[in-house]
């Protein structure tokens, strides 16, 4: 089960990080604007500033033998996105909410995998 946890969350990291790298380079994806302003420009490179590192390295953090620092790190992956979903409420991107909770819970999910909450062998914490 831990080996499928994984995966779904370097694909859930994934999809953050390309999302980003979308918004970077084309601004509306993430405003729906059709005229973006400075304003959106920069909130987008900003967004993608944090999501694109922090995505890749939340994908693949798990295979990496981290100890119990990755569970937790994994936890703060899951507020990231919690704060994402606070900020999709308040633009009203239903499409972002779901993304991003489904996210949340994939992290939330790996990080208790890591700690060993689904039978896994926990020998090399």
């Amino acid at each position: 089960m831990q080996t499928f946890l994984r995966f779904l969350n370097l694909v859930a990291s994934s999809a953050s990080a390309s999302a980003a790298a979308i918004a970077l380079y084309q601004p509306s994806s993430l405003s729906g604007s059709d005229n973006v302003q400075h304003g959106e420009l920069f909130y987008a490179r900003m967004y993608a500033a944090r999501s694109i590192p922090l995505g890749l390295a939340f994908g693949v953090l798990p295979y990496w033998p981290g100890g119990v620092a990755v569970p937790w790190i994994l936890f703060t992956a899951a507020v990231i996105q919690l704060v994402d979903v606070g900020i999709a409420m308040d633009k009203k991107d239903r499409g972002m909410m779901i993304g991003a909770s489904i996210g949340a819970a994939i992290h939330v999910l790996c990080g208790m995998g890591e700690l060993g909450h689904f039978g896994t062998d926990t020998s090399n914490f």
